[in-house]
């Protein structure tokens, strides 16, 4: 059971939320949610790391930590924005309060040069005061422009879980009014986190992740400023306890580029092997078709090519018996087909297109892994394009997107095998694993 080798992550140890995710032209800046103490949860900072191209990675180490002498126990998430001498960072501090990450909550801001090379609290910050009324878990500021104007949307929770919307007074964006609440879930007992929101001409695509219910949604609807009116709502990827916590930026081309957190889907630990836990999932693009999102993993994959894997056939359906760590697999399948991938010498992941839905079903023989059955929206004719990598899996079905943890025990037999059905078009390629080096 290899650890993931094309999906970026720090070389040892926690991380989750992608927080800063800003592009300057020639390279992407990303900041993460960094443990430098332990593969758990804990001593939350943001460390930091740059690309050319999304796949290969530089590590640069820690930019944004507590500020422990005047109360600051954590630095939780945030965005970073473009201003004309600079960035501006914005971020949820929390503070030592047996209550603070519930009721405590304050947004800071940092000024930070066009390299990031020094980041200064400014000495300004939002706090919970701007609001008419009382909000807690209030956390994850997120700036966009609108129509010449810049917002900020943050979640929170006063009489339910809401996504509240700001407006800056000042060029400076130190300044913030509150304009009220943009969007309502319809969890009404489940906490919001982590807001996003790009913006589409005349339309937003809003997206959140949940708590209780460990996914990400999207809310695609006309905003005037002041107002959101729902055109449609879905989930931004269809896996359970794996994908959260996004960021965007705007790449090449004005394209946006959707980065989450890879969690580890176990159950009762927060690591395979006590050393790591948690990676990028691979930058996908973000596309609105209409009212609905769509998603591509970012051409820069294809650079990782090594070769193609040798897809043969027997009694008329498609196999590939290779045991790459690492490869990329497309297909077309009809409904009413199966296919299995991954297989070792006991288990394998079982991927079923129905009527309307696909089916994923996962079996090893780990007993700490989260395997529930997922479900991903499909049609009668299924474009899949999957990449697999140690223990993730990244999948999409028709641009839509779904990514699972798979921890086997054994080595890959393999790679793909046609069950039922009508399969076409099957490619299996073998990827190299990216470049992460250190600075």
């Amino acid at each position: 059971m290899e650890r993931p080798k094309i999906h970026f992550a720090p070389a040892k140890n926690w991380m989750n939320d992608p927080n800063g995710t800003v592009f300057d032209g020639e390279k992407f800046h990303l900041f993460y949610q960094y443990n430098p103490q332990g593969s758990d949860w804990g001593n939350i900072q943001w460390a930091y790391a740059t690309s050319e191209n999304l796949i290969d990675w530089t590590r640069k180490g820690i930019k944004l930590a507590p500020d422990i002498k005047n109360g600051e126990r954590y630095c939780f998430s945030g965005c970073a924005t473009k201003v004309q001498d600079g960035y501006k960072i914005y971020y949820t501090s929390i503070g030592f309060e047996d209550d603070a990450v519930q009721r405590r909550a304050k947004q800071f801001i940092c000024d930070a040069d066009e390299s990031f090379s020094e980041i200064k609290r400014n000495g300004c910050g939002i706090f919970s005061d701007i609001h008419p009324f009382p909000v807690v878990e209030w956390r994850d500021p997120f700036v966009f422009e609108w129509n010449g104007t810049h917002y900020m949307v943050m979640a929170g929770i006063s009489d339910r879980g809401h996504i509240f919307l700001y407006r800056a007074t000042d060029k400076e964006l130190n300044h913030w009014v509150y304009e009220g609440i943009l969007f309502t879930p319809e969890y009404e007992t489940d906490i919001p986190e982590c807001p996003n929101v790009a913006v589409f001409g005349k339309k937003i695509v809003l997206l959140y992740s949940l708590a209780k219910e460990n996914v990400v949604k999207y809310a695609v609807g006309e905003f005037d400023g002041k107002t959101f009116t729902l055109l449609n709502e879905d989930y931004v990827d269809y896996g359970v306890n794996c994908f959260y916590a996004t960021n965007l930026a705007t790449g090449f081309g004005g394209e946006v580029v959707l980065f989450g957190w890879q969690k580890e889907s176990l159950i009762g630990t927060s690591s395979v092997d006590g050393t790591y836990s948690g990676c990028l999932a691979i930058p996908r693009i973000m596309r609105l078709n209409g009212n609905k999102p769509e998603f591509h993993f970012t051409n820069s994959l294809l650079s990782l090519y090594k070769r193609d894997l040798s897809v043969t056939t027997f009694n008329g359906k498609a196999v590939c018996n290779a045991d790459a760590e690492i490869s990329r697999i497309t297909f077309t399948a009809d409904k009413n087909s199966k296919v299995e991938i991954l297989k070792s010498e006991h288990g394998s992941v079982l991927i079923e297109f129905g009527e309307g839905k696909t089916k994923i079903i996962r079996n090893s023989l780990t007993k700490q892994a989260d395997e529930r059955e997922l479900e991903v929206k499909s049609n009668g004719k299924n474009f899949v394009e999957i990449v697999c990598d140690g223990t993730i899996v990244e999948m999409l079905v028709n641009n839509l997107a779904v990514s699972f943890r798979f921890y086997r025990q054994n080595k890959i037999k393999t790679l793909f095998r046609q069950l039922e059905g009508n399969v076409s078009d099957v490619r299996v390629a073998e990827l190299s694993a990216a470049k992460f080096s250190e600075e």
